[in-house]
């Protein structure tokens, strides 16, 4: 297993989180296919039988008529045993045509969309805003700290009365100086978790899809157990989508704070600190948090319409559409819609009637 970095907090805990979730990643998922196919393991046994029992069945249709010798019966089939050979016996193949695209692949999309909002760059540009606001709300603590700050000696405060609720129960209510730090505290929490947080969330869920990818891949071999593989696509895409769009708003929210970030750093420098500011800049970081939250429901959505036909319903996909008069919808329920069924009926009539034919030519010439 690879030696990956421990997470520095120094340095970034957004940056260090995703990229040492992307080198654990990596490390488990390769040394969990090596494990899963190595040799005299029993996957590997179990994927000689799987392959066997269905070279076996499309040899079963194939005497028994349930299936034609052509191109479009045959090349599907040949094409899912080749692409299953291809993902459980190599990893080099399975880390390119499976691994690389679902890992790579979403930080390519954004690239080409926003060359500004890449991985690397969104991670680091979060935590530069997320530490400027915990040194904010260190240096507006510290600021609130000072002797001149308090009240002047001499002047005693009249204690405020604090608002009752309902039930009587008296309401706490926190002091104002302490409101601002604790604002940018949150939103600095907040800013992380719902940047590099969903990114991680991900990934974590991707690894281990990817880490059971060569068990779905057999299982695409057989209609009964055929769902599950699609099932397996349908949430590795899902995990797959959910950092493109991550990303996206994470660069959407990044480009309104730092302006706000700036112009309260100038501020603080001089002494003052603006608590709508800090109000403003926890209201973007609560808005790309609900965004955040609906990035799976979204994906989910996306996916969900993700169908694959596997040669079954080819006929009746590409079959043309004719229409039918109201006399002509209504047909005789005796009416035979299978082929082969048709073809051995005219056989046997065929036959019928030359054996009639034959019978009584016999009989004239008696």
């Amino acid at each position: 297993m690879a030696n990956c970095a421990a997470i520095n907090p120094a340095a970034g805990s957004a940056e260090t989180m995703v990229s040492t979730v992307d080198c654990y990643m990596q490390s488990n998922v390769q040394a969990g296919y090596a494990n899963l196919l190595g040799p005299g393991s029993m996957f590997s046994y179990g994927l000689t039988i799987a392959l066997t029992l269905y070279v076996a069945l499309v040899g079963y249709r194939l005497i028994f008529g349930r299936s034609t010798l052509s191109i479009g019966e045959m090349m599907p089939r040949m094409v899912m045993i080749g692409a299953v050979l291809a993902l459980t016996s190599n990893w080099a193949t399975y880390q390119v045509l499976v691994y690389d695209v679902l890992t790579d692949g979403p930080q390519e999309i954004v690239s080409a969309i926003n060359p500004v909002a890449n991985k690397a760059s969104i991670t680091e540009r979060v935590d530069v805003l997320s530490g400027r606001m915990v040194d904010l709300a260190d240096a507006w603590t510290e600021f609130d700290a000072r002797p001149e700050q308090a009240m002047p000696a001499g002047i005693i405060a009249e204690p405020e009365t604090l608002p009752a609720t309902a039930t009587g129960i008296t309401a706490f209510v926190a002091p104002k100086d302490s409101l601002g730090p604790n604002m940018l505290l949150l939103s600095a929490l907040l800013l992380v978790l719902a940047s590099a947080g969903v990114l991680v969330v991900a990934k974590i869920i991707l690894g281990l899809l990817l880490m059971l990818g060569p068990i779905f891949a057999v299982l695409c071999l057989f209609a009964a157990t055929r769902g599950l593989t699609l099932g397996w696509g349908r949430a590795a895409v899902l995990m797959a989508l959910v950092p493109v769009m991550a990303m996206m708003t994470s660069a959407g929210a990044v480009a309104l704070l730092e302006p706000v970030l700036t112009e309260m750093y100038v501020s603080a420098s001089e002494g003052i600190f603006s608590l709508r500011s800090a109000l403003t800049i926890m209201v973007v970081v609560l808005v790309m948090v609900a965004v955040s939250v609906q990035l799976f429901r979204v994906g989910r959505t996306i996916v969900s319409g993700w169908t694959l036909s596997f040669g079954q319903n080819r006929t009746a996909d590409n079959a043309p559409v004719t229409v039918q008069s109201h006399h002509d919808s209504v047909q005789p329920a005796n009416v035979i819609y299978n082929e082969r069924m048709q073809s051995l009926v005219g056989s046997i009539e065929r036959s019928a009637m030359a054996t009639s034919s034959t019978s009584a030519a016999n009989q004239r010439a008696i």
